[in-house]
């Protein structure tokens, strides 16, 4: 399958500034559709201008010595002690940084660098990509180069190669040695090297220890620039890894595609792939990365082992659903499936899948439709009449109390999917009537989510589900700054900027991250941001549009 999908390299600098300085860009995990961040960032831009990083700076005061300058958003993975943060940077930062990287001078260096980085027998799929103006679901475009030049490519290649080594590398980012950037823009130990220092390199190093508090290990999560720069290293790896294979006198066929951290390489020679996976190690290695022996092994199963296991799974189990719909009876019958497929392989996107399935079920259920009622009279002789009477099913095979329990467990153990289960979940209770019982199942629901330690996700998603109702009483139960910003409530600085001067702080308009037009449209009824622009009566999807959405569907 060709693929067309164009990545930010294809941009020049001032098209590639506005790219990452976009709300989509920004944070690259989901949020309600009311976060909305562009009005923040190019208000920041129109401030700070082109002025030094070193003159915006208060004296005697750095970003590396203060706490809560990123605003830190802690996802509780499996709802007990495992924990993953996930931040939105500090906007004055990441400015900044979007700045050094895509300055004229800058960017046509990092693209000359790439370019060196481009070696036979190894491919990259890994850039950010330029998505559509509107996208059918979270991240399609991104998912869509994934699956075509991953997973289909991988596919493809078992027609050529018997073998296939899978890895990838173990907390790739949290390993990252800012001193690495050094390497890869001298070109360490290739056949490039320079001896020049690269001032974009030191940048890029002052820029993460200002994001970490000082740390000089990693680079964070959460925004296209940090998996651009971790693009710099990994691609420095990939040209390393070429002239290690290439001194190590290997003629075999070979063939290696990496997405991020991910790695499979393919052979025809068992032996031969075995001691490329040996150099691909010792590559890693002087990187400071681990293989993570637990997701590396040697298969001649090629075309099973190239499509993750959540999804082969799935399509194992798809006899469960037909063209006329779904075998199960009842809609707890169709949650408690996903619960327990989700035990076995937790936050992954076939779970996203199935709950969509579900979702996509209850509402057409759910739908309104007309009934023809004849009425026979009592009176002899009368003719009868008929008559068309609009009515709503309820929803079957178990009560909404119960089956909101199941959807709270899913969301619980499996927080990267906690927004799909809670769109389902926010769909059955907006189908009852009484509203006693609606606020006690959302009652219920919020104990059961928030009253945990790290749950600022699951607020996030849980205040788009309840933010009608808060609104009416006049009261939020939310915790998270984020949230009291939504419920227009006075707070702290989303970010610390205390290490900057004064005059370019005072007229930033933090409460504009909250759109409020976006907020009039909220529902009880969680609606996924990509989905409204999708569905907008000024957006009529083509063709090509459908197609790529059905294909994600079904793979």
């Amino acid at each position: 399958m060709a693929n067309e999908t164009k990545n930010v390299l294809s941009l020049e600098s001032k098209d590639a500034m506005d790219f990452f300085l976009k709300s989509e860009q920004y944070h690259g995990f989901e949020l309600p559709e009311y976060f909305v961040f562009d009005e923040l960032l190019q208000n920041i831009k129109e401030v700070v201008e082109d002025k030094p990083y070193e003159e915006c700076l208060q004296d005697g005061i750095s970003p590396e010595n203060l706490s809560d300058v990123n605003l830190d958003i802690l996802l509780n993975k499996d709802g007990r002690y495992a924990v993953r943060p996930i931040i939105l940077a500090n906007p004055f930062l990441y400015y900044f940084h979007v700045r050094e990287i895509c300055n004229e001078q800058s960017w046509t260096l990092i693209k000359k660098l790439f370019e060196k980085f481009q070696v036979p027998h190894i491919t990259s799929c890994a850039l950010p990509v330029i998505p559509k103006e509107k996208e059918p679901f979270h991240k399609s475009t991104t998912i869509i180069n994934w699956w075509s030049s991953m997973e289909q490519r991988s596919i493809e290649l078992s027609l050529e190669y018997r073998y296939m080594f899978v890895t990838d590398i173990t907390n790739c980012y949290g390993s990252v040695n800012p001193q690495a950037f050094d390497w890869a823009f001298s070109f360490k130990d290739t056949q490039y090297e320079k001896d020049n220092e690269s001032s974009i390199s030191k940048s890029i190093q002052k820029y993460l220890r200002a994001f970490q508090q000082g740390r000089n290990i990693g680079i964070p999560q959460g925004s296209a620039i940090f998996d651009f720069i971790g693009e710099i290293i990994l691609g420095y790896s990939d040209l390393l890894l070429h002239e290690a294979i290439q001194k190590a006198g290997i003629t075999n066929p070979y063939e290696i595609i990496r997405y991020r951290d991910d790695y499979r390489i393919f052979c025809n020679d068992k032996d031969v792939l075995e001691k490329i996976s040996y150099i691909l190690q010792h590559v890693l290695e002087s990187l400071n990365f681990r293989m993570n022996s637990k997701k590396t092994k040697i298969s001649d199963s090629i075309v099973t082992d190239a499509v993750k296991s959540d999804k082969l799974a799935y399509i194992h189990n798809t006899p469960i659903f037909n063209k006329k719909g779904c075998d199960f009876d009842s809609f707890e019958k169709h949650l408690l499936y996903i619960l327990m497929f989700a035990s076995q392989y937790p936050d992954s996107g076939s779970i996203k899948t199935m709950l969509s399935d579900i979702d996509k079920r209850m509402e057409d259920w759910l739908k309104p439709y007309e009934e023809e009622v004849t009425t026979i009279p009592l009176v002899e002789g009368g003719e009868p009449t008929t008559e068309k009477i609009t009515k709503q099913r309820r929803l079957v095979g178990g009560s909404v109390r119960a089956m909101s329990a199941v959807c709270t467990q899913i969301a619980l153990e499996n927080v990267g999917c906690c927004h799909y289960a809670l769109r389902v979940l926010s769909r059955m209770v907006d189908s009852l009537k009484d509203k006693n019982e609606k606020s006690a199942i959302i009652s219920l629901v919020y104990s059961k989510l928030c009253n945990q330690p790290n749950s600022d996700y699951n607020q996030l998603w849980l205040q788009n589900m309840t933010y009608q109702q808060d609104k009416k009483n006049g009261t939020s139960p939310y915790s998270l700054r984020l949230c009291q910003l939504v419920a227009g409530k006075e707070i702290e600085p989303l970010w610390n900027n205390e290490w900057l001067k004064t005059e370019l702080t005072t007229n930033i308009r933090y409460d504009s991250v909250v759109n409020g037009d976006t907020l009039k449209k909220v529902t009880p009824v969680i609606t996924f941001r990509e989905r409204r622009a999708y569905d907008s009566q000024y957006y009529l999807p083509t063709e090509e549009d459908i197609r790529d959405a059905v294909t994600i569907a079904t793979f």
